[in-house]
């Protein structure tokens, strides 16, 4: 538990659950486009088998969230794609939408390193059971 508060604050809430929103969609879109036109057979169902493998690609993703948070770094890439990457966000920046409470609101952007990688750990662990629970359960029943 400790550690729950250590890395995640009330105001990483939002950025947790926009991130899972658009993951679950994602994944979602994914499942459905693997049963349109991969498993034309029928062979399988979407949820016994695309939302097992959506659910265990972002669990995976947790895991190596998780382990960035440990410290482990991955090697830099190349200064171009640096910079690419750099002009891309500069270029589509979002603004923070305009609150009548006197609120701050706090975006991704907004968010120290640390935070952002646990946003995604949260964000990728969640909407991984999202999609891992109902798997399981279709895959025990008789």
């Amino acid at each position: 538990m400790k550690f729950i508060k250590k890395w995640y604050k009330e105001y990483m809430i939002r950025p947790i659950i926009y991130k899972m929103v658009t993951k679950v969609s994602i994944g979602l879109a994914a499942a459905l486009l693997w049963d349109r036109f991969v498993n034309v057979n029928r062979t399988f169902s979407v949820i016994e088998f695309a939302f097992l493998a959506v659910g265990l690609v972002l669990m995976a993703a947790a895991w190596f969230q998780y382990l960035k948070l440990d410290g482990m770094k991955l090697p830099e890439a190349p200064k171009r794609v640096q910079e690419m990457i750099a002009e891309k966000k500069n270029r589509h920046k979002e603004r923070d939408i305009v609150d009548f409470v006197d609120e701050k609101i706090i975006s991704f952007d907004e968010l120290e390193e640390e935070e952002q990688v646990a946003c995604n750990l949260a964000s990728d662990f969640l909407s991984g059971l999202v999609f891992l629970i109902p798997a399981l359960v279709v895959s025990l029943l008789p």
